[in-house]
């Protein structure tokens, strides 16, 4: 039997604990709608305001999509001008050896030239005996010639000459004074022509030529590579914005629930060890937060230096994570990057390299034998006038064919190379060396592109499966963490189930986001290995022109 007294002690009881389930009931009904949905959007919803503090769009000073991205990297940043002044340097070597076939003219002039000298000397003093004198001596001349070179494609050389060299002579002696004056005009054509030389003019033309090529051939793939680096920092920049946005998000829910937490322990619903693990996880996320906005700014600063901004330029990446599942066949790509690429070509390129650097050295060890022919039309003059005869006067008198005698030459000069301790021998056999690993390469390129086709077709494939599984993981995520977040109000669930949902859905929303990332970059890979756009199912183009030597087209100039 219950006393009076103890009737009533239970009897308060009761109504104390009705009281503090009422209350309960009360704050729970008087929630408001605002703040319960807040669990019920998505962690990375775009409906909620971000905290003050964080990089939102409205702050940037430039908001970019990728391609606009990508034109502004192929205007402003040093990768894409290094890969044009490459291309440029080899076009002028190109340029130089098509000129080299041109004609030169020089011109060579000393005006004037002017020697003085005292040498002793030792003369009879009439006493049987020897005098030391000093005697003087000078010289003066003028010269001019101009050369005009006609370089010949069979590796030689024509030559006309013409020129002008005048002399004032004084030489003082024991017992006279010699003084005279001399001018020789003159105008001669010379030809020089290598018999068993290698032909160096060509050698080099198409070594020159195919050096170009090479780099033409890789200026589109080059160009390509260069896009999927700037998207790889694009997508990096705005993984980050998304991470912060998503540490955001989190950190208020925790917020939320440790606000809600706190007032159903004021209602006696929730004990205080678990409102002080909502406590913790809310402080965990906030750390969470300030290291995503570190890593945020680390991931500005890389974006700007690789597309060319002014590293304090804030960037916003606007981009939307949508996608069109792609069909790739195997068979295509590969006939494609046969078909496109240029890595076998380049491989064989560097093979007929090595053999005219291999022709070129054998010569080297070879006879040679060099018929050189000259004649000079107007011939050489002899005369000599005193200097009190004028310089337009001596030229006249040299320039009479009386006065002047023929100047011509021929020759064949031979030159055998007889003993150079093996010398010729070893670079011929270490060209020959490289020759063989040059024809190894070919078929080794083939096989890696085969290879990095293969993978670059099944790294698509993979990454659009996950792509979609992702895709059904968020959904059911934010569904469960949705219902999660309601039984949390309703006190049917604690702290670490109502935590253990929140980490899934945002390691469901990183995932998706990074399989969305990735399938962006395969495709991106893709295309650069077949220069094929999979998407639009076109040629992929050029989209920089890549600059000219001395600004003219390599067809004209």
């Amino acid at each position: 039997m219950i006393g009076a007294v103890g009737y009533q002690e239970m009897m308060k009881t009761m109504a104390e604990k009705i009281r503090l389930l009422l209350l309960g009931t009360l704050l729970l009904v008087a929630l408001p709608v605002g703040q319960e949905r807040a669990g019920a959007q998505q962690v990375g919803g775009d409906t909620m305001a971000p905290s003050q503090g964080i990089f939102t769009r409205d702050q940037a000073d430039l908001v970019l999509t990728l391609d606009q991205a990508v034109d502004l990297s192929l205007e402003r940043s040093f990768t894409v001008y290094n890969l044009g002044q490459q291309y440029l340097q080899t076009n002028y070597l190109v340029e130089n050896a098509r000129r080299q076939l041109r004609t030169r003219i020089n011109f060579d002039s000393t005006l004037p030239g002017i020697t003085q000298m005292i040498t002793p000397d030792l003369i009879s003093d009439g006493m049987g005996g020897q005098e030391l004198i000093f005697l003087r001596d000078s010289q003066s001349w003028v010269y001019s010639e101009i050369n005009i070179v006609q370089p010949l494609i069979t590796n030689g050389w024509l030559q006309l000459s013409t020129g002008l060299v005048g002399f004032d002579v004084f030489r003082e002696l024991p017992n006279m004074n010699v003084e005279s004056r001399s001018v020789q005009p003159s105008v001669g054509v010379q030809f020089n022509q290598p018999l068993f030389q290698y032909n160096q003019v060509r050698g080099t033309l198409r070594s020159a030529s195919l050096s170009f090529e090479s780099l033409d051939l890789r200026y589109t793939e080059d160009e390509l590579r260069t896009i999927n680096d700037v998207s790889q920092q694009y997508y990096n920049l705005y993984a980050q914005q998304e991470a912060v946005r998503l540490a955001d998000e989190r950190y208020r829910q925790s917020e939320r629930n440790y606000q809600s937490g706190q007032r159903r322990l004021e209602a006696g619903l929730l004990a205080e060890t678990d409102v002080m693990q909502l406590s913790v996880t809310r402080m965990n996320d906030l750390d969470a937060l300030e290291t995503a906005m570190n890593q945020l700014e680390q991931a500005q600063f890389a974006f700007n230096r690789m597309v060319g901004l002014p590293l304090d330029q804030q960037v916003w990446a606007e981009a939307r994570q949508e996608y069109e599942p792609i069909a790739v066949d195997l068979e295509r790509a590969l006939e494609l990057a046969f078909q496109n690429r240029s890595d076998l070509r380049r491989s064989e390129i560097s093979r007929e390299q090595l053999d005219l650097t291999l022709r070129q050295t054998r010569s080297d060890g070879r006879p040679d034998l060099q018929l050189n022919i000259g004649y000079d039309l107007t011939g050489n003059s002899s005369l000599t006038a005193l200097p009190t005869q004028s310089w337009y006067t001596h030229l006249q008198e040299s320039l009479d064919p009386e006065n002047r005698s023929p100047n011509t030459n021929i020759s064949m000069t031979l030159s055998i190379p007889l003993f150079d301790w093996g010398r010729n021998r070893s670079m011929v056999e270490r060209i020959r060396s490289q020759i063989q690993v040059a024809e190894r390469q070919i078929e080794e390129t083939e096989q890696e592109l085969i290879r990095t086709v293969t993978d670059r077709v099944r790294a698509v494939e993979t990454a659009m499966r996950r792509l979609q599984i992702q895709e059904e993981n968020v959904q059911v995520a934010q569904t469960s963490f949705d219902f999660a977040v309601r039984r949390f109000d309703r006190g049917e669930m604690t702290t670490t189930e109502l935590a253990r949902a929140q980490d899934q859905l945002s390691q469901t929303l990183n995932n998706r986001l990074n399989a969305w990332i990735s399938f962006e970059m395969a495709k991106a890979d893709l295309k650069e290995i077949t220069l094929w756009d999979w998407e639009t199912n076109t040629s992929a183009q050029r989209r920089t022109a890549p600059p000219e030597p001395f600004g003219w087209r390599r067809n004209g100039g």
